[in-house]
């Protein structure tokens, strides 16, 4: 990562899990992650560079999210959190889950895979969870940026050609 100045990544579903903490650890990065105690797969984590003024942050449990965060300070700046989120499908996008991310801090940016699909971010087709994050949207102040091309590895023939991860800020 260092390589390529990477100065944050976040990740999902890391399939890691608590009995192995040191897991996909990597030299020069403070590693934060919200390991999944039930089931297989799932987790997520968020990797800093050790030089940045970043800090772990307390998320409450989410009812279908899973979410890993730090607080990030900015000489001349306010403070942005920035968290990393899992919505598995086929969980439904609860608003008291995002609401729950938005009070973190005044300057909140969720970055993850939340199985949300929607026409207005050049998916092929909405599901329930693009639909809802779409009216979200409309009703709080938040915007949604989504990636111009699709996010599907062509090697994967199980999944239809889609941006399948979003950004919401």
């Amino acid at each position: 990562m260092s390589e390529h100045s990477i100065d944050i990544a976040l990740i999902q579903e890391t399939y890691l899990k608590p009995n192995r903490p040191k897991a996909c650890s990597i030299a020069g990065y403070v590693q934060l992650r919200t390991d999944r105690t039930h089931g297989s797969r799932g987790g997520t984590g968020l990797y800093y560079r050790r030089f940045l003024h970043c800090g772990p942050i307390n998320i409450l449990p989410l009812r279908n999210m899973e979410a890993t965060g730090c607080r990030l300070a900015m000489t001349g700046h306010s403070t942005l959190i920035i968290v990393s989120v899992y919505l598995p499908s086929p969980k439904r996008l609860l608003r008291r889950d995002l609401t729950a991310l938005f009070a973190l801090g005044d300057a909140v940016i969720l970055f993850g895979d939340f199985n949300s699909k929607n026409i207005r971010w050049d998916c092929p087709s909405n599901n329930y969870n693009g639909i809802k994050l779409d009216e979200l949207e409309d009703r709080r102040d938040f915007g949604i940026i989504a990636p111009s091309t699709s996010m599907c590895f062509p090697h994967v023939i199980t999944h239809r050609s889609s941006t399948l991860d979003i950004r919401t800020h």
